[in-house]
């Protein structure tokens, strides 16, 4: 395989009873902050080292790279040595993003790696620690590899490192004759800031089609501007599809507005599958909800569903769901450190949680 596409019980952390206001612990109610994001912590270090399946390594990579903890950089080092490639990929990928420069010598050595979307991501890193002597190399993969994940993976990192003179060879990737990489080559222009990318991606917000209008929600709302809030926050209201309306409500959540709450909880409680599609499983439904809800959470970052998510994370038969329910309890814990002022944490037995 040469592509690797990557997308994709605390004792004592609460007890109390009463109406709480929104994004505020309950009256009553004290969280132990520190406990709280050491268990997450762990668990995600964790699950870098988890041996049975690639796919949570990755996430937990990848989420270990927004925990804004520097002391998990060890870990987040040691994917790049991960006999899978997608692994390595996004290890490269979060030393880049965090700019981690005792990694430097260890990215250097994956641009002789046997994959190429792995070169792909050392070449992004080493562009963002200063090195753009082989950042070039992004453009010829991107145009000339025979592989569709290797072009899609070199599209999406382009996108990545800002620099909004990739936009022409970026819409060159717009006649692949892989729609995948044309839909990253939309979603990086659009990032970039083209006009002409970001028009089609709200058009594509009506496409009918689940998969398609989740995409163009995600791509929107990693766009990061405010003129697509009425988009969101129509298609939160309007849309058939719950993964196209949780994708709506992260989007709306990016900007402190909380309307996709109560579906996100609802659906990380129980998800239920939409779609009869035998090329769809219901469990893999279920499971992109449950993700998608959890990530809305995490935006959002109101302190009452900590207790569900510290649920999912205790009780979840699934690890990526674990992985994502632990992400999400570190953005709400690290969004406002004045949520557990004087908060020292209480006992809570088991028939308390959730």
């Amino acid at each position: 395989m040469r592509g690797c596409v990557v997308s994709v019980a605390l004792a004592g952390l609460v007890i109390g009873a009463g109406c709480a206001a929104p994004g505020r612990p309950t009256a009553g109610m004290r969280i132990d902050r520190a406990g709280l994001k050491h268990r997450a912590l762990e668990y995600l270090r964790q699950a870098v080292g988890d041996g049975s399946n690639p796919a949570v390594r990755v996430a937990a990579v990848e989420s270990l790279r927004w925990s804004d903890d520097p002391e998990s950089l060890p870990w987040i080092r040691t994917a790049l040595a991960d006999p899978h490639p997608g692994v390595r990929f996004a290890g490269a990928v979060a030393v880049g993003e965090l700019r981690d420069e005792a990694a430097r010598s260890r990215v250097a050595r994956l641009l002789d790696d046997s994959e190429d979307s792995v070169r792909a991501a050392a070449i992004f890193a080493l562009h963002r620690l200063g090195d753009k002597r082989p950042t070039a190399q992004l453009g010829t993969m991107l145009l000339q590899d025979k592989d569709p994940l290797v072009r899609r993976n070199a599209t999406m990192l382009l996108g990545m490192l800002g620099e909004p003179g990739s936009v022409p060879i970026l819409a060159r990737a717009m006649a692949d004759r892989d729609p995948g990489v044309r839909q990253q080559a939309l979603e990086a222009m659009a990032r970039l800031g083209n006009v002409d990318a970001r028009q089609e991606l709200v058009f594509m917000t009506n496409a009918g089609v689940g998969a398609d209008e989740v995409f163009a929600l995600q791509a929107l709302d990693r766009a990061g501007d405010p003129a697509f809030i009425d988009t969101f926050r129509y298609k939160l209201g309007a849309a058939d599809h719950v993964e196209t309306r949780l994708a709506a409500a992260n989007g709306l959540a990016r900007f402190g507005i909380q309307d996709g709450y109560e579906l996100a909880m609802e659906t990380a409680r129980a998800p239920r599958a939409t779609s009869g599609d035998p090329n769809d499983p219901a469990a893999g439904q279920m499971l992109r909800m449950r993700l998608l809800a959890c990530k809305v959470l995490g935006t959002i970052g109101r302190a009452d569903a900590l207790p569900l998510l510290d649920r999912l994370l205790e009780e979840s038969d699934d690890a990526r769901v674990r992985v994502g329910a632990a992400l999400a309890m570190l953005r709400i814990v690290n969004r406002d450190p004045g949520l557990f002022a004087g908060n020292t944490g209480a006992t809570r037995s088991a028939g308390e949680r959730g």
